[in-house]
């Protein structure tokens, strides 16, 4: 047995444990484990009883054991054969190789494909070259792009070439795992100094863990576009679902640990919250929450429990945190900026809130203190480059053989579907046979087929199953409906929020009596109430972000609230009961007498908070304000991304209570100043609210840099004077076409495409080559904006000397400078900026 004694003894206390609440998998898991130590060897065996015991009831419930054991196996296999996994600690091992989940994504069986492909790549490879050489294989194959929020499978973004990053990195960490390299997910919860998020990989190399952006490599570790960003956070941190040593944990939620992988990336200190009662007694299992105020909401990134002194440790970086403390009923809290302080005493008592009250404050991000940022040379640079431009072009070339234009058009032209359908076919990528193989399907008709496919997400057609949607469609067929598009959105569709899509109805049919099913029809409440007298949720053996599927739920009797909705949608439409996940408070609902009506007991809400703005304001549910309600003494954010506003005004139904509004203001060093107003409102009552920021003089914020002078070239090859370029006022963008901080720049441009049409300066954007205008995004920019002056540049020594002068990172593109008068710069910014446009707008149009 390649397993140590205290792995084998403590694991089987853990399966037995988990398993026994597995309900009716609990026998077929056994069986099919002696049936895989008989054929398989007992190394295979407990591998696979080690993953089913470190994971979320969930994934028990959701997938097959082949997938579990087929893990294992490829996991048993590198630990006696492959250079990087053999002498790996075990516990580094077990999690970061043999674990089969990462975060939150759906689960495949990918890890025999991706070694297969990619072991006579790096087999004669040291483990660093290794590490190198996969990640422009992981280039070759999958790209940035924004998608929705359910986390498609590591064969889902391999299949389709795109993801967004936490795809991407869910990807990368797939295939290093393949190849036996232990790796893991990264993450910032919230930056502290732009309003977002974002996940990379770390990999375990020669006894340390280095970082690496997943799909773009680099020479080195220890290099990616986001490492300046990652030394201005005020918290990094990983997930693993298996007991680990020699790190920090900074919340266990359910089946998986947070642990805390600041120190890597920046400049941190570690402070005390100190707890005391009002006599000044230690208060012993308070919840602390460390808060980073991000979208205008105050995110909890880490929770900690007080011990027997009343203290609760973090590291965390040099800049502001807001402590939330709570114990019972009393709760407090206060912001408070790490460099000043090492210990914070908090006496636990009611907060004394100033209701009706403007109140402003100030969060300061970490400064830009980078401590672990590889160097590579010039040469270095050089090869990356050009072996990542061949990784592109093999990539884009996958792409384009994805699809049969032909095909494609000769089904939508024999069956008469409509341009939408040749659309979603374009968008399938290596799903394209499938749906076609689908539309062909002579069992049901075009208009059948058509209105099902127009139900589903854009993410769906590049990996739905078409089995889940010939169900869909044949088990439906004998049930009616007034309204032809409520039809096939409420009952037909297979989908209810973003949960993985199944094929469930035939067992949701065989599963219930026909007495059960005639009384679900008669009173859709029935089905809320069987859900949940039979099936409970034990929030120990789960991880919350995983969904339970509906067969799943039915047969483990384990499900979170959000997964009960979605069975009770799975179980409605397979009744053809016209139901749906509310889109904006996600309550369950169905259709009776003109209306949806929800299945849940909630408090109905008879007051009315009206917001105001000025007329020649934009106000954006995130990221400039946000309202929370007091519930057990903690902010629940409200959920207003659905609502509209009217003119100057928004309204909206809220239930009598505390609430809080925020409103921030982001400046270009990264802080915020930001303000909060605390009321009460009653039954019945209406309440105004005239929404205000924190203002700060922009010009203040802003200096003046004198620039030398540089040349660009124009597209004959003719040298330009950067004296020429910046004599009226300009914006300046040297840009990196197909990297994610340069796609990102390009969307927030489109997505500000008034703002940019009529800004009264001059936009200028510089490439390398005109090779560069065969990017996709980059085409579809200079379309949208025809004023735009391109021009043209090596990059050497520009970008260099004029980041250094602007103090911004000369390695990073996109380089985006703002100037006034010639030479005269006064704002930039480098690399990945969540909100560049918007700020490059207002800097404008106040000079």
């Amino acid at each position: 047995m390649i397993f140590s004694q205290n792995v084998i003894k403590s694991t089987e206390e853990k399966f037995n444990a988990l398993l026994s609440k597995a309900g009716r998998k609990q026998q077929e898991i056994l069986e099919k484990l002696a049936e895989t130590e008989k054929t398989m060897g007992e190394d295979v065996a407990f591998a696979t009883k080690w993953i089913y015991a470190n994971s979320p009831m969930s994934d028990i419930a959701n997938y097959d054991f082949e997938l579990f054991r087929n893990t294992a196996e490829h996991g048993v296999y590198l630990r006696s054969n492959s250079p990087f996994a053999k002498d790996l600690p075990e516990d580094i091992f077990l999690n970061y190789v043999l674990h089969i989940r990462v975060n939150e994504e759906d689960l495949c069986d990918c890890r025999k494909l991706f070694y297969g492909i990619l072991k006579d790549r790096v087999e004669h490879l040291s483990m660093h070259d290794a590490i190198i050489e996969t990640n422009y294989w992981n280039a070759e194959n999958v790209m940035y792009q924004l998608t929705d929020i359910r986390t498609i499978s590591a064969l889902g973004a391999y299949y389709s070439a795109y993801g967004r990053c936490g795809e991407e990195s869910n990807f990368g960490v797939n295939v290093y795992r393949a190849i036996g390299v232990p790796c893991r997910q990264i993450y910032t919860p919230r930056w502290a100094h732009c309003d977002d998020n974002h996940a990379w990989v770390e990999v375990y190399c020669d006894g340390k863990w280095y970082f690496l952006g997943a799909c773009e490599p680099e020479e080195v570790l220890n290099k990616g576009w986001f490492t300046n960003a990652s030394s201005r956070a005020m918290l990094i941190h990983s997930r693993c679902f298996g007991d680990i040593t020699n790190e920090e944990v900074i919340s266990k939620v359910g089946m998986a640990t947070f642990l805390n992988n600041l120190k890597l990336y920046a400049v941190t200190k570690r402070i005390t919250v100190k707890v005391v009662d009002e006599s000044g007694v230690p208060v012993e299992d308070a919840q602390v929450s460390f808060g980073i105020l991000n979208y205008s909401n105050i995110f909890s990134s880490a929770v900690l429990t007080t011990d027997a002194n009343g203290e609760a440790g973090l590291t965390c970086g040099l800049g502001s945190l807001n402590i939330h403390v709570k114990k019972g009923d009393i709760w407090c809290e206060k912001m408070v900026f790490t460099p000043d302080i090492d210990t914070v005493e908090i006496v636990l008592k009611k907060d004394e809130i100033e209701y009706d009250k403007w109140i402003d404050f100030v969060a300061v991000a970490p400064k830009d203190q980078i401590v672990n940022g590889a160097k590579p040379t010039e040469e270095q640079k050089v090869l990356c480059q050009k072996k990542t431009d061949a990784a592109n072009a093999k990539r884009e070339q996958r792409v384009a053989d994805m699809f049969d234009e032909a095909a494609a058009r000769a089904v939508v032209e024999k069956y008469g579907y409509g341009e939408e359908i040749y659309n979603i076919l374009f968008e399938s990528r290596s799903n394209l046979n499938n749906l076609i193989e689908f539309l062909s399907d002579e069992a049901f008709t075009p208009a059948e087929k058509e209105k099902l496919l127009l139900t589903l997400s854009r993410k769906d057609r590049r990996d739905v199953d078409t089995d889940i949607l010939r169900e869909a469609l044949t088990l439906t067929r004998e049930y009616k409906c007034e309204d032809e598009d409520m039809f096939y959105k409420y009952i037909v569709c297979p989908r209810a929020h973003f949960e993985p899509l199944t094929k469930y109805r035939q067992f949701i049919l065989d599963f219930f009596t026909e007495e059960q099913k005639a009384a679900f029809r008669a009173d859709p409440n029935t089905v809320w109430t069987y859900i949940n007298d039979n099936i409970g949720f034990d929030a120990d053996i789960e991880y919350g972000q995983i969904m339970t599927l509906p067969m799943g739920a039915l047969t483990v009797k384990n499900a979170s609230l959000l997964s009960k909705r979605i069975l009770f949608v799975a179980i409605c439409r397979t009744l053809g009961i016209v139901s749906r996940m509310n889109p904006l408070s996600q309550l369950a609902e169905y259709y009776t007498d003109g209306a949806f009506v929800t299945v849940e007991k909630v408090e109905k809400g008879n007051c009315t908070i009206v917001f105001e703005k000025e007329e020649d304001e934009t106000w954006i549910y995130y990221p400039d304000f946000s309202i929370g309600q007091l519930v057990d003494g903690v902010y629940q954010t409200l959920e207003l991304s659905e609502e509209k506003w009217d003119g100057n005004t928004l309204t909206i139904t809220v239930t009598s209570g505390d609430y809080r509004v925020i409103t921030d203001n982001r400046l270009p060093n990264g802080n915020l100043f930001a303000s909060k107003y605390h009321f009460a409102i009653k039954d019945g009552e209406t309440k105004h609210l005239k929404l205000r920021k924190y203002q700060a003089n922009l010009a203040e914020m802003l200096d003046n840099f004198d620039l030398d002078e540089f040349k660009v070239y124009d597209a004959d090859g003719n040298a330009v004077l950067g004296s020429e370029i910046t004599k009226n006022k300009a914006v300046l963008m040297w840009m990196e076409e197909g990297r994610e901080p340069t796609e990102h720049l390009m969307n927030e441009m489109l997505d500000q495409t008034e703002d940019f049409q009529e800004l009264s300066a001059d936009i200028v954007v510089i490439i390398r080559d005109k090779s560069a205008l065969e990017n996709a995004k980059l085409q579809l920019v200079l379309k949208t904006f025809p004023k735009i002056k391109v021009y043209y540049d090596s990059f050497v020594p520009n970008v260099e000397t004029i980041a250094r002068r602007m103090y911004v990172d000369p390695e990073k593109l996109p380089l985006v400078v703002v100037t006034t008068k010639e030479l005269n710069a006064v704002y930039a910014c480098s690399g990945y900026n969540v909100g560049s446009g918007d700020m490059i707008v207002k800097i404008l149009n106040n000079f």
